[in-house]
């Protein structure tokens, strides 16, 4: 396991055992007309590395188990462990899941069809998505 890999699976699991008096990890409604939204083109999940925009967003069409690959556009950063805002302006009804690794292990958060994340994730959730997996619509409570 490298190192960086290690300290996000030691953040989740602190945030996990901080959680579990909770009993569920969900994630508070956001507006559909928040800014990573309106950058996010129809039909597609996108994610946003720091300051909304084009130059760092990757756009999503379908499920991907692993971010490793991914680069935003313009700056080239890769996309895993460096997600801070997403938004979903699915066309078809499916719901975004992010997971921390790779393989859709480990559930984040979720973000509902036309809405979007905080422009700057909760800091328990941001910097550790790892995986997206579309699903039709679930009970968990999303973004």
């Amino acid at each position: 396991m490298s190192t960086r890999l290690g300290i996000k699976v030691a953040t989740l699991i602190g945030v996990v055992g901080m959680l579990g008096s909770v009993g569920v990890m969900t994630a508070g409604p956001a507006s559909a007309s928040a800014p990573a939204h309106r950058t996010c083109p129809s039909g597609y999940h996108c994610v946003f590395k720091d300051v909304l925009g084009d130059n760092q967003r990757h756009n999503y069409f379908n499920s991907d188990n692993d971010f490793g690959n991914d680069r935003f556009t313009n700056n080239g950063g890769v996309v895993d462990f460096n997600v801070t805002a997403a938004s979903n302006s699915s066309t078809g009804g499916y719901e975004s899941h992010y997971y921390l690794l790779p393989g859709y292990r480990d559930f984040l958060f979720c973000v509902n069809p036309g809405h979007a994340t905080p422009n700057h994730l909760p800091r328990d959730l941001n910097d550790l998505p790892g995986s997206l997996q579309l699903r039709g619509e679930t009970s968990i409570r999303c973004y």
